[in-house]
């Protein structure tokens, strides 16, 4: 019995380990006849996909400073929480967003991010109202952070309900 790894074992145990998810994923997909689970499953990916693009969409407006047309996001736009000091958004590398979707029409999402802050220098005094003159006066980090979201389907929209900054 040889104990050693041939190209020939190796292709088929990847393509063993590439073709599991998709049966697996077959096999879920199944329909009963009637196409309702099929329908259910297409409907679920588009409002994940709608979601997501809520999301892509509040990072594009924060990143462009766009404050007012961030509030449009929301179902009530006077109870919109908008954090200005927030100057830029990169969701995180590699890192997915954990949505669930209720099949009451809400859903929760928490995505990664790295976060761009700027915020004023407190404090008075002759050197700081001169670096404030020449357009100074700002401490910029980066930090990261969650954008913990919840959502409403109203009318076939989806809108933000809440979101908040968790560190």
């Amino acid at each position: 019995m040889r104990s050693y790894s041939t190209r020939r074992t190796f292709f088929g145990h990847a393509g063993a380990a590439l073709a599991a998810p998709l049966t697996a994923g077959a096999a879920s997909a199944q329909d009963t006849g009637d196409g309702s689970g099929l329908a259910a499953r297409l409907a679920a990916l588009e409002d994940a996909a709608a979601i997501r693009d809520l999301l892509q969409t509040y990072a594009r407006l924060v990143n462009a400073g766009a404050h007012a047309e961030l509030t449009a996001l929301f179902v009530d736009p006077a109870r919109a929480a908008i954090d200005t000091d927030v100057q830029l958004l990169v969701p995180a590398a590699g890192a997915d967003d954990a949505l669930s979707i209720a099949g009451d029409g809400t859903a929760t999402a928490r995505l990664g991010c790295t976060v761009e802050l700027v915020a004023p220098i407190a404090g008075n005094g002759t050197i700081l109202e001169t670096a404030r003159l020449q357009g100074d006066g700002f401490v910029k980090r980066s930090e990261r952070r969650v954008l913990a979201s919840s959502f409403i389907k109203r009318n076939g929209l989806w809108k933000f309900a809440h979101a908040e900054w968790l560190a």
